[in-house]
């Protein structure tokens, strides 16, 4: 009897441990979701620690922490955390390669405990991209020049090639090497900073050189590690002396004798290109230098850097058509050509003029199109004032006449310009004026007598939409009563 209570006190304990031993542990979390919100792809690992309390009697025991994906690491309190003590659940998220918004889970698995979700979110910002390396870059205004014809003994010939630094590092000419014994460089030795200018010297002696030449010389510099080469090349003829043209100098300006002042051009289409050329003499006792100002865009003028005593030379007008799509009519346009000495004194200068019909281009009109175009008729295509009377005093007198324009065609005549070269016509401005199929347009062209201190002789030009006749002519002569 005495051996049974104690045989029962021993059963009752043993069950209680086996219950203690199923029990599920207690425990909080601080929280579920930790929010990064924005952090940045390049700032490093994104850092959080979870903060876990046994809340319980027995010691809490973390088995293990499982990220949803290889880019969040983790790691834990590995000792058995006692009643009421506080663990850590440290997360690490590696956001680089990752930019955008992200969610990740983490399980954690505690002794006889179902697994514990955990998330980690934000978003990631894409990383600044690096500012590529700052680097000179040579850009030259030029790459050839053509010192046309020279003379054998006239000594060195010299042009100067002008270059910007175009990048955002200093750039540097280490050398400049020619392709031959006669031609000298000179260049620019200091560093060029970022968007400053320097120059290339290149000499070329002609003695003893009679003919055709083409030299070059490479530019050496510290683009891409001093990998990089420029070429510059000078081209020309070189002979005793050049002949004479056999052209009648009618002007001279700061003593250089020219053929003409006004350049009258042929009809150019937007594709097409035409070329004058003035012919010069310099009547000075030294070399003369010239520069061109205030060309526009469509005009390319080429002319010598100089001219030496008693030599000829020649200048070269280019009209560009396809970069004058938007222009038709009769239009004058000019730039500003200006004579200097050695020491850049100004001797003259002049404006030199072009004149030029631009028209449509009809080329790629059908055949139904050509048949239904608009066709101009002129009546009265001659003008005659005979006698021009002036007013009160002899001022004042003006006469005028008539002329007709007729559309006899099947569309729309757009009139492009209506004018005349010699200012003493005055008519109305009609640009741009349409005459519809079957109509007509009077036209009053007037004289002043006050302005006729010579005959007139000229044209008017009209330049129209007419693919048979894109640029037609009246005649006008005037004369001032005696």
């Amino acid at each position: 009897m005495k051996i049974l209570p104690a045989f029962l006190i021993v059963c009752c304990l043993i069950s209680v441990q086996g219950q203690n031993t199923n029990a599920k542990p207690s425990f909080t979390i601080d929280k579920n979701v930790f929010d990064y919100g924005n952090i940045s792809e390049d700032g490093g690992l994104a850092n959080h620690t979870f903060i876990i309390k046994n809340t319980g009697t027995a010691p809490l025991i973390i088995k293990q922490v499982v990220a949803s994906c290889g880019c969040t690491t983790t790691d834990w309190t590995k000792d058995p955390i006692v009643s009421n003590k506080m663990g850590e659940i440290k997360v690490a998220y590696n956001p680089k390669g990752r930019p955008g918004p992200f969610s990740k889970n983490i399980s954690v698995y505690c002794e006889n405990e179902d697994p514990v979700h955990l998330t980690i979110k934000g978003v990631v910002g894409k990383a600044k991209e690096e500012d590529p390396p700052k680097t000179p870059v040579f850009s030259p205004a030029e790459t050839s020049h053509d010192f046309g014809t020279i003379g054998e003994n006239d000594g060195y010939a010299e042009h100067i090639f002008n270059f910007k630094n175009t990048g955002d590092a200093p750039l540097t000419i280490s050398r400049v090497q020619a392709s031959c014994g006669c031609t000298r460089p000179e260049w620019t030795q200091k560093p060029v900073e970022p968007g400053q200018e320097g120059v290339i010297i290149i000499t070329f002696n002609p003695k003893g050189r009679i003919g055709n030449f083409n030299k070059s010389a490479t530019v050496y510099t510290n683009e891409e590690n001093g990998h990089k080469r420029h070429k510059l090349t000078i081209t020309g003829v070189v002979v005793e002396k050049p002949a004479d043209p056999q052209v009648a100098f009618t002007d001279t300006v700061g003593g250089v004798g020219i053929t003409e002042k006004d350049l009258i051009y042929k009809n150019i289409l937007p594709s097409a290109a035409n070329r004058n050329i003035l012919h010069i003499k310099n009547y000075n006792a030294e070399t003369v230098y010239f520069t061109c100002e205030n060309i526009p865009e469509y005009i390319i003028v080429k002319s010598p850097d100089s001219l030496k005593a008693d030599w000829p030379g020649e200048v070269s007008v280019i009209i560009d058509g396809t970069k004058t799509t938007e222009k038709r009519g009769r239009i004058k346009d000019s730039f500003k050509w200006i004579i200097r000495n050695r020491e850049g004194n100004i001797l003259g200068s002049e404006n030199i003029t072009a004149t030029v019909n631009y028209v449509d281009d009809f080329k790629q009109l059908s055949p139904l199109q050509n048949v239904n175009a608009p066709h101009l008729e002129i009546k009265n295509p001659q003008l005659l004032f005979d006698n021009v009377k002036g007013g009160f005093l002899g001022l004042g007198g003006t006469a005028g006449k008539e002329f007709i324009l007729t559309n006899t065609g099947k569309s729309d005549l757009t009139l492009h310009s209506v004018t005349s070269d010699d200012q003493r016509i005055h008519l109305p401005k009609l640009s741009g004026k349409i005459i519809k199929a079957g109509g007509s347009l009077v036209v009053r062209a007037t004289v002043k007598a006050k302005e006729l201190d010579t005959d007139v002789d000229t044209d008017i030009y009209i330049v129209c939409n007419d693919p048979n006749g894109p640029v037609r002519m009246v005649k006008v002569s005037a004369q001032k009563a005696k």
